[in-house]
């Protein structure tokens, strides 16, 4: 699986004009996306140099022997108490590097300056979304991960609107998300959860306070889980004791928005063409002035956002194999919000969607 991930890389670097790659760890992040679709490393600090015939994977003292037992597609370097820029000079010195690829949204300027004059006369040649490119589409085993990520979501959140009672806090419930999710098997949460309830709904990333619920009004859940690896996102907008009609109106349009986007997708599509789909509904119902302002949906899989993404101006066309949200919504500031969430498979011929939690209007507590 990850050496036909790597030959893929690979056999890109004709048209990335360069003969090696780096590939370097994500500043302030626990685990590297890239690394881990390449290897399945989940430490922090790791390095992946490339070259058409040699794969060495860099990494220190804390991490050589898991490394060593877990990545056998690698060659093991350890770097304990070297200089990162001396040692890739002696690496690319042996390996023949004449065009050294380096991922531009992960090195700081500084540091391109730096390795610019010490591995001289190698040229540094800056990447864009190189291995991001082919993350877009993922694999069975990724789907498989990412079905079951969205079964420990949806059975996490079934649980916690259980606890949905007069005096509970919003942020009493994501306590017992995030416990729950780990009870399930989750690793962690995929983001920081949004739970608003009441007027603080009408934010799209409210986050969670410490305000009682609110009787007659909508509580938004906006969750996901990590599970080795994969993330997931849901969102659904319940209410507590009672839905006035007011409410129900507007629930109905970002349903049937979008229920019509997710009948619309396909491969070849643009982002933007399917914004406008789930958007014109709401627009035709009557609520154009509090509709969504965010983007239709994005991608997932290693991390909670990634591209492509469904957008007003999105012209990114959407290829088979991803797995997009669709999330539309309305907020109605001063007194609440709804939006409804699935993940979807994009096919050449439509979508399976992944989730199977439902999500008619439903009223707790």
């Amino acid at each position: 699986m990850y050496s036909k991930r790597v030959e893929k890389l690979v056999a890109n670097f004709g048209a990335l004009g360069v003969d090696s790659l780096l590939v370097m760890p994500s500043h302030g992040m626990n685990l590297t996306p890239n690394i881990y679709y390449l290897t399945g490393f989940t430490g922090s600090t790791a390095y992946l140099l490339f070259t058409e015939n040699e794969r060495l994977f860099l990494t220190d003292s804390r991490y050589i022997e898991s490394a060593g037992k877990t990545i056998s597609h690698f060659e093991i370097v350890d770097t304990t108490g070297k200089k990162l820029d001396e040692q890739l000079k002696e690496l690319t010195s042996v390996l023949g590097t004449k065009r050294l690829g380096i991922e531009a949204a992960q090195m700081p300027v500084a540091t391109f300056n730096k390795y610019t004059k010490v591995l001289a006369p190698i040229e540094i040649v800056p990447t864009v979304n190189a291995v991001e490119k082919l993350r877009m589409i993922k694999d069975e085993s990724e789907v498989s991960l990412l079905r079951e990520s969205i079964r420990i979501n949806e059975e996490s959140l079934k649980d916690v609107l259980g606890f949905v009672r007069d005096g509970v806090t919003e942020r009493d419930l994501e306590a017992e998300f995030e416990y729950i999710l780990r009870k399930r098997g989750g690793d962690m949460v995929s983001f920081s959860p949004i739970i608003a309830s009441g007027k603080n709904s009408s934010k799209p990333h409210a986050g969670y306070t410490d305000q009682v619920l609110v009787p007659e009004a909508p509580i938004t859940f906006d969750v996901g889980v990590i599970y080795k690896g994969y993330c997931s996102d849901m969102t659904r907008t319940v209410f507590f004791k009672d839905c006035p009609e007011i409410w129900k109106q507007r629930y109905d349009a970002v349903f049937e928005a979008k229920w019509a986007a997710e009948r619309m997708i396909s491969a070849g599509l643009t982002g933007a063409e399917i914004d406008a789909v789930a958007r014109n509904i709401i627009l035709e119902a009557g609520f154009g002035e509090h509709v969504y302002t965010h983007g239709l949906g994005h991608s997932i899989g290693i991390e909670v956002h990634e591209k492509p993404v469904f957008a007003m101006g999105a012209e990114n066309v959407i290829p088979a194999g991803c797995v997009m949200s669709v999330e539309p919504g309305i907020y109605v500031p001063g007194e609440g919000g709804i939006r409804i969430e699935d993940l979807v498979l994009v096919t050449s011929n439509g979508v399976e969607k992944l989730n199977n939690l439902e999500c008619d209007l439903m009223v707790v507590g």
